[in-house]
């Protein structure tokens, strides 16, 4: 009973039959290839745990000045729909949960921080007309009634659309002289996540698009990351107008 219970919670991590067998038959816990596929596992399920909170403190953050200055609706339309793209590729291809399941749960988190800042900086009407408008598109594009031809394009277009919202952003950074309502935690979390999905992809899908998008994520991420550093003790003059 304790060998099954062993090999049912290892078989959570490692689907691969022969690493099971070398882990609980044969007692070899130096398998490189096994070891490998465990660390990428354990790392993807990781990233998708950390990611139900990633962009809480941003929510937060804006909630708590109930202003956006400093930030850019570009960029969140911009990284709003590279995650839609993502998740709904890798949902028709069928690709495990663990390599890209962050997408789903930070997902729902941008779609609140797009209709946050429609909130606070349009009105209340056009924030809730913005989520059930994003939703109905998030459910065509993973429920298989558009051909995958289209969301294999559509995903392609991460790339340039994640370069595009953090260039945005970044943008904006310079502009102001200091990064706003911009959370560091999110800001270092996002990199640490997709830092983490570069080794992940690489070892369990081989996707090259995924793994292009991630490396180009990676970079500006990093940026962001030193902008916020760079201008840590600068503060926004709350009377500027927005960019």
């Amino acid at each position: 009973m304790a060998t099954a219970a062993l090999e049912n919670i290892i078989g959570l991590v490692v689907p691969d039959q022969r690493c099971r067998n070398e882990y609980i038959t044969n007692f070899n816990i130096f398998d490189e290839s096994c070891n490998k596929m465990l660390i990428s596992k354990l790392l993807g399920l990781g990233i998708v745990a950390g990611s139900i909170l990633v962009k809480l403190p941003q929510i937060i953050k804006i909630l708590k000045a109930k202003s956006v200055v400093g930030l850019s609706l570009s960029s969140f339309l911009l990284e709003l729909m590279a995650y839609i793209f993502t998740m709904s590729y890798n949902v028709v291809q069928g690709f495990p949960f663990s390599t890209w399941g962050e997408a789903l749960f930070v997902l729902v988190q941008a779609i609140i921080q797009v209709a946050l800042f429609f909130h606070f900086a349009y009105s209340p009407v056009a924030a809730l007309a913005f989520v059930p408008l994003c939703s109905t598109c998030v459910y065509f594009l993973c429920s298989g009634l558009v051909p995958l031809q289209v969301v294999s394009l559509l995903f392609q277009a991460t790339i340039p659309l994640t370069a595009s919202s953090k260039i945005f952003q970044i943008g904006a950074n310079f502009t102001n002289g200091h990064t706003g309502q911009l959370s560091m935690i999110t800001s270092f979390m996002n990199l640490m996540g997709t830092l983490g999905r570069i080794y992940t992809t690489f070892q369990e899908v081989k996707d090259t698009a995924i793994l292009a998008a991630f490396v180009s994520a990676t970079f500006f991420n990093l940026v962001i990351v030193l902008q916020i550093v760079y201008y840590w003790n600068v503060s926004p003059d709350l009377d500027k107008k927005r960019k």
